[in-house]
């Protein structure tokens, strides 16, 4: 550093070394002197969610200046994963990132924490036989009472897949892979955490997906809506919209997410339901961010339509109170499921199945519960939400076309409703008919699992999410 001697004349020798020695401080206090890598890394993996857990401990006094910037992640010594950070969450005690990392027992798993200033810390660990972490405390399938479901003679219904974290709306992929989102029960909807978005195979064709034909594609933060489209994965969390690209080939490695869309960040009615139409147009319902009010903008409450790519992007129908789920009739016209707002007592309004044949009605939310008729009252309640017109050939032909429709449940009713499987009946696109499919997740007024999707399958069998007990069933016809 060049000092100015001539800053200093007229001064005695002690005050000219007392001021340089303030100035050196100074300029000491300005460099980083408390740089350092971090001082732990800890490494848990999960096999049940396919998980990495990295606690890291990095003492630094402004999270936002001085932070673990990037983390590698490893396995058996090759780099698959890299991710980049602007502030860590806390400046003295542990924090914990989380990985989707597809890992069996004997794999060595490796994490690299980078400092932001300089130095890194690794850690390591070999997966084992056990290492198994509980998300979700749910009653084991075996002892899930599968014989209380009443379904039409010849059915049958059995466990496609357990021990699934909140499972909830299901895709099928080109090659016959199942994506399944996933969502926080309410009270922990905000909470940060984050939950599986998984990929699940039958690759025997047994009829049950084995613990090793369901791996992770990712973790992320209430990603409810999954949709499959030109051999990628779009997943929808509250504001924002992602893909994975050539997802069914790199299962075991999965590629790193292109954000597609952003979109409002609104807590209530939050969880998106996503799909892709005949139009080749990503299709995205945007729950009213309220019970009942008038919208905060012109996103809430509608469907959203937008090109692959997020472009182009139009309110296809207002009016929506809260829309999760979605299908297009085999003539190619769009119908939904919406639910009716709270508090107005035990039986009304009526939730809805909604057909939208073309583009800008109006639903009615909030100031008509009917402005546009619906195409069939489902009951009040019953909190309608996934639904697929059937044209499949294992069910008997009076099923066919038919749309059946995932009832999660009611929870501001004295009586509870819902909590089964309808089925509409529609000629030339328009409903004729409703019935009771499957019945008995409710009993005596408690529930011990809520339908949340359903997904026909290639052979017609039919896939059913259940959130509460953490499975997808599979329900099967044999004449």
């Amino acid at each position: 550093m060049f000092w100015k001697m001539s800053s200093f004349h007229g001064l005695k020798a002690s005050s000219i070394l007392t001021a340089l020695a303030v100035l050196a401080l100074s300029a000491m206090l300005s460099i980083p002197v408390q740089a350092h890598p971090p001082s732990e890394v800890m490494l848990s993996y999960d096999q049940d969610n396919q998980t990495l857990n990295v606690a890291v401990l990095h003492k630094v006094s402004s999270p936002s200046g001085h932070y673990v910037v990037q983390v590698d992640i490893f396995k058996n010594g090759e780099k698959i994963l890299s991710s980049d950070y602007r502030s860590q969450p806390s400046t003295s005690d542990p924090f914990t990132y989380s990985y989707a990392v597809n890992a069996t027992s004997g794999d060595v798993l490796k994490a690299t924490a980078f400092c932001s200033i300089a130095g890194s810390r690794s850690g390591e660990l070999t997966v084992g036989e056990n290492d198994r972490l509980t998300v979700k405390s749910a009653p084991a399938a075996s002892d899930l009472p599968l014989e209380d479901i009443v379904l039409p003679k010849g059915f049958a219904i059995q466990i496609f897949a357990q021990d699934l974290s909140y499972p909830r709306s299901l895709a099928l992929g080109d090659e016959g892979t199942i994506f399944v989102g996933t969502r926080l029960p309410f009270d922990l909807i905000d909470s940060g955490d984050k939950t599986p978005v998984y990929a699940i195979q039958d690759l025997n064709g047994d009829g049950l997906a084995e613990e090793s034909e369901i791996k992770v594609v990712d973790m992320l933060r209430n990603p409810n809506g999954v949709a499959f489209h030109e051999g990628s994965l779009y997943v929808a969390e509250i504001d924002r919209i992602l893909r994975y690209d050539r997802i069914e080939a790199n299962l075991d490695s999965p590629p790193e997410a292109v954000e597609v869309a952003r979109l409002p960040y609104y807590i209530l009615h939050g969880w998106r339901y996503i799909a892709f139409g005949p139009d080749e147009k990503l299709y995205v319902a945007v729950g009213a961010d309220c019970n009942v009010c008038e919208p905060v903008d012109e996103l809430n409450g509608t469907i959203l339509r937008m090109n692959a790519d997020g472009s182009d992007r139009e309110v296809y129908a207002k009016g929506v109170r809260n829309s999760v789920g979605m299908d297009w009739s085999p003539s190619g016209e769009l119908w939904f499921t919406d639910n009716g707002r709270d508090m107005l007592g035990n039986d009304i309004p009526s939730d809805e199945l909604n057909h939208a044949p073309v583009a800008g009605l109006d639903f009615g939310f909030p100031t008509c519960h009917e402005k546009m008729p619906p195409a069939w009252a489902l009951g009040p309640h019953v909190a309608a939400l996934g639904m697929r017109f059937y044209q499949g050939e294992m069910f008997p032909a009076e099923y066919d076309s038919q749309i059946f429709i995932a009832e999660h449940g009611s929870w501001n009713r004295d009586e509870p409703i819902g909590y089964r499987l309808a089925a509409v009946k529609v000629v030339n696109d328009t409903a004729i008919g409703h019935q009771i499919f499957a019945s008995g997740w409710l009993q005596e007024g408690e529930a011990w699992g809520r339908p949340v999707d359903v997904q026909p399958l290639p052979d017609g069998s039919l896939l059913v999410s259940d959130d509460l007990a953490g499975v997808i069933y599979r329900i099967m016809y044999s004449a």
